[in-house]
């Protein structure tokens, strides 16, 4: 029921219940019940909830009233205890305490009170969504705790700061300091601790977008939590997993672990947990395409988040709603939401959710067909996005997992030499034992010198074996590395000519753009037909510079955009391409057909799909036959059998002339002299198809169509 949104604090007196007389009259399941509950449960609730507050104000004033009594450094203590009495119920007046006991510490300089109040006040900081205010704080305190060895303050500041970064979008600082705080938390061996720093890595991985390597880390946390029987946060960290199934496009599996987060704290689930989760919610049933309950799980996540005065969640949900409201048409509903996110996102410094926020105006503006604001909000997104994820993060980001590995490796090799030694030592003892065992066999029992000599050989040959095993072993250690250090070179290459493709294509096309409006206004402005025919031609190339541009996006694109599994409609996919090559213009004469078999059940990627059909229907008409003599015609084929769905797209155009028909779907390889987007457009269909995991490829029919 409504109450379990609640948090219950002092603050609540009779403003208790106007809330629940606001908000519950609005839902009709309770219109008939409100007398009962007002008239019996408001009474016992508010009398509880005033026991709660009597008891909390009588703690508050008793502090208050020993902080007259003492002075000097006597007083930071009671200061301390100050902020733990507000620090669950008012975040704001423990921050007031918090900070004067900071002041106090540093006026006797006592090292030990400066750090515990500084990491306390940065927490409070991070509570408040103030992660700047954390961030500049801890930095300032945290060398202190390092340089007087308090090493448990240490561990908790870093990871208050990780998350200051966190927050901020510093993706390559905050996965540097956790690894910090993991390897110390290692050498320490608590496993709880240990948990929260793989959670904390885990959560930079998720805003990173790396979802695989984000589920890896949290369900290490919960293997960890499991093998002690830890709950603390327990409920997050289900939480967290569950969001990454979401982004991996398993949204069934995401609602059980929602599910089994809100069992796991059942009646008492903290305030921000019920963010979280109903936040989760509402992205897994939007996903499942249950737009009416993903709404009404975004707005429980939003109601709470501005009650319990979470600015960050209160943006993400808003950002989500205004992504439901264009996915429902409703384009007014959807900017209101996105002008309230941008307005939380600038003052709090939430450059993720901003990003996400550009990127909807600029694709709601352009379905509105206002260019100029979708212009505008298209080159605030890249701007920001670039100056996040730019080539210095990638590098730092890589050179913070290599050192995390590399010290996990040396780990692994002093424990296996450690293990090594022992059993040495051990073979050591026992060839002692054996010798002595010999000799007293020797003195007693002549007879038994031959047997003793036999297992002496055994022994000796077993030595020998392990000797040869140990070295087999090392050389198979030598090649492993050596695959390794080759595998990660690979995939930094691949990643840097990816960011190369992604920045060139970026920086290009705005030059290129501002060519094509000087060409623009040459044409209105000049009258010379030669200067005309020249600006024509001019424009035309720069128009097929950026369309080989676009395509080059949309290769990076295919290689790093997660995919998104929804039920396909193939004729929608292929009316929305023939309208497009209806704006470029249809050669005269040319039929275009299409049989697509009736009650397709197919999942997959709509984005690629459409990516895919459009470049063989656009290659398909663009290669037509010209000839007088024939009747040219494109027949698109779709059709479905118990393991794939099958695509066709035949044609009587030109054909191919090339030798070896494979090579047409490599980069920069054209068929014909015809082409005008530089060989790309087949390489792009058989990236995004084996991206599908499909395959494609070029036949003859028997009269010849290609």
């Amino acid at each position: 029921m409504s109450v379990l949104y609640l948090n219950c604090e002092s603050k609540f007196d009779k403003n208790f219940q106007t809330f629940f007389v606001n908000t519950l009259l609005k839902l009709p399941v309770y219109d008939k019940l409100f007398n009962v509950l007002e008239r019996l449960v408001f009474p016992i609730l508010l009398s509880l909830i005033s026991l709660v507050s009597y008891s909390q104000n009588r703690k508050v004033d008793s502090l208050n009233n020993s902080l007259n009594n003492y002075q000097g450094i006597d007083r930071y203590e009671i200061l301390i205890g100050l902020v733990r009495a507000y620090a669950s119920t008012n975040y704001d007046s423990a921050l007031i305490y918090a900070n004067d006991a900071r002041d106090l510490a540093y006026e006797f300089g006592d090292s030990a009170k400066i750090v515990k109040a500084s990491r306390i006040v940065g927490q409070l900081y991070n509570r408040l969504t103030r992660p700047k205010d954390a961030e500049e704080l801890l930095l300032k305190t945290i060398g202190i705790a390092k340089r007087n060895n308090f090493r448990d303050e240490y561990k908790v500041m870093l990871n208050n700061l990780a998350l200051a970064y966190t927050v901020q979008a510093k993706y390559d600082r905050a996965l540097e300091l956790n690894f910090q705080t993991l390897l110390l938390r290692e050498e320490d061996k608590d496993k709880s601790d240990i948990s929260i720093s793989l959670n904390n890595i885990g959560l930079v991985y998720y805003k990173l977008k790396n979802f695989e390597n984000a589920l890896r880390f949290y369900e290490r946390a919960l293997q960890l939590k499991e093998e002690i029987n830890d709950t603390y946060d327990l409920d997050r960290l289900l939480i967290n997993i569950g969001l990454c199934y979401n982004e991996l496009g398993d949204f069934s599996q995401a609602l059980n672990y929602f599910e089994d987060a809100f069992k796991q704290c059942g009646d008492k689930c903290d305030p921000q947990i019920k963010v979280e989760g109903n936040h989760g919610l509402g992205v897994a049933y939007y996903g499942l395409n249950k737009y009416e309950e993903s709404q009404k799980y975004y707005n429980i996540s939003l109601r709470i988040a501005q009650q319990i005065g979470n600015r960050r969640f209160e943006a993400e949900n808003l950002a989500n709603l205004a992504r439901l409201f264009i996915k429902q048409k409703k384009d007014g509903d959807a900017i209101n939401v996105l002008k309230q996110c941008e307005k939380i996102a600038i003052a709090s410094g939430y450059n993720e959710i901003l990003i996400e926020t550009f990127r909807e105006f600029s694709s709601l503006y352009s379905h509105s067909k206002d260019f100029e604001n979708a212009s505008l909000y298209q080159n605030r997104y890249i701007h920001l996005k670039d100056s996040i994820y730019n080539e210095a993060l990638i590098k730092n980001i890589a050179k913070v997992q290599t050192d995390y590995e590399e010290r996990e490796n040396k780990a692994i090799i002093a424990t296996k030499e450690e293990v090594i030694q022992r059993q040495r030592s051990l073979n050591i003892a026992i060839g002692i034992i054996a010798v002595l065992a010999f000799l007293l066999i020797f003195v007693l029992v002549h007879t038994n010198r031959v047997r003793k000599r036999v297992n002496l050989q055994l022994t000796q040959a077993n030595d020998l074996i392990e000797l040869k095993n140990k070295e087999l072993d090392k050389k198979v250690a030598e090649k492993t590395a050596d695959l390794e250090v080759a595998n990660e070179s690979l995939s930094k290459v691949n990643e840097e000519l990816d960011n190369f493709i992604y920045k060139t294509s970026h920086d290009i096309r705005g030059p290129l753009a501002s060519l094509k409006g000087i060409c623009n206004v040459a044409l209105m402005d000049v009258k010379d037909n030669v200067a005309l025919d020249y600006l024509n031609k001019l424009d035309i190339t720069a128009e097929h510079l950026n369309t080989i541009l676009t395509r080059l996006l949309i290769i990076n694109q295919i290689n790093n955009s997660a995919m998104k599994p929804e039920l396909i409609n193939f004729d929608a996919i292929v009316d929305e391409v023939l309208m497009l090559e209806r704006k470029k213009g249809l050669p005269p004469l040319l039929n275009i057909r299409r049989d697509i078999q009736k009650n397709t059940r197919f999942h997959s990627d709509k984005e690629f799909i459409r990516i895919i059909m459009e470049n063989l229907i656009d290659n398909a008409i663009k290669f037509y036959n010209d000839s007088n003599r024939i009747d040219p015609f494109v027949d698109i084929f779709v059709e479905q059998t118990p393991d794939e769905i099958k695509i066709r797209v035949i044609d009587n155009g030109i054909g191919i002339s090339e030798a070896k028909p494979d090579k047409i779907f490599q980069m920069f390889s054209r068929a014909s002299e015809r082409s005008s987007t530089g060989g790309i457009g087949l390489y792009i269909t058989k990236t995004a198809t084996e991206k599908l995991g499909g395959s494609v490829g070029l036949n003859t029919t028997p009269q010849g169509y290609t």
